[in-house]
């Protein structure tokens, strides 16, 4: 029931508002008002204030259609992405443009980077990882055919890593040393521009020999996360574009509600 999960609905008034404005989105969009409902419900659960709960049903019903998935799981995702990245509803929209664009121009599809998004979620922002590099990343590995379990861990180990700093383990700094790079200035690198630390990281690791490289990078991230780091090594150049197409707004812009409307 809406009126327990959102605040101000014992109203009368309100609660008609809502009621309405429900209907009116359901002649909009290509889902009955007992659905749109159910998002509003699960919005207002998530802690999303009344005034954003149309937008945020409305963009999940067309996140649903763009990504292939139901708009209830594309909901939730936007509701853990707005928690994990501290975003706005309209930042919300901007992270699923750039989902959206990296799976229409890569071979990772929209539904498999966004679930790699989601579970790294928070510990991006700790690592000084925006949400948009983050897709970057996922939809590279995830394009080669990881699946997005090893992905996201392969990634969040990576992350961790990179940011350890003076905690460090010893084999870490060992790994680290053999690259010629500094443990603290490589964490406070990840805070001021994280995508060039991820780079020069990635670039000294691939300048590695064959025989060298596997154990270096199981002292830096651990045997379970190489599956999802090395395939980076190899596709550097793919890397660097996506990284790029997350930055361009003129390319990404728009791209879910295109996505929608040629779907819907």
């Amino acid at each position: 029931d809406i009126r327990k999960v959102v605040d101000g609905l014992d109203d009368k008034k309100a609660f008609a508002q809502m009621s309405d404005d429900i209907l009116t989105l359901s002649t909009q969009l290509p889902m009955a008002a007992e659905g749109i409902a159910e998002i509003v419900a699960a919005g207002g659960q998530a802690g999303i204030a009344r005034g954003d709960l149309m937008q945020f049903a409305n963009d999940a019903v067309k996140m649903g259609v763009a990504f292939d998935t139901t708009a209830e799981e594309s909901g939730q995702m936007m509701a853990q992405w707005r928690t994990a990245f501290k975003l706005t509803q309209e930042d919300v929209v901007v992270l699923a443009d750039k989902i959206n664009y990296l799976g229409n121009t890569g071979p990772a599809n929209a539904k498999k980077i966004s679930d790699i998004v989601t579970r790294i979620g928070p510990l991006g922002g700790v690592a000084g990882v925006a949400s948009g590099e983050i897709a970057a990343m996922g939809a590279t590995i995830a394009g080669m055919g990881v699946e997005s379990e090893i992905a996201s861990t392969g990634i969040k180990n990576f992350m961790l890593s990179l940011t350890a700093g003076k905690s460090a383990t010893k084999s870490q700094k060992e790994a680290l040393r053999a690259l010629r790079i500094s443990p603290t200035k490589l964490a406070a690198e990840m805070q001021k521009d994280s995508k060039t630390a991820i780079l020069k990281v990635l670039d000294s690791l691939s300048k590695l020999s064959a025989t060298d490289r596997p154990q270096i990078l199981t002292r830096l991230f651990g045997k379970e996360s190489i599956g999802a780091i090395a395939p980076l090594l190899t596709n550097m150049d793919l890397l660097r574009t996506n990284f790029e197409r997350v930055t361009d707004a003129q390319e990404y812009g728009g791209s879910m509600q295109k996505e929608y409307a040629s779907r819907a």
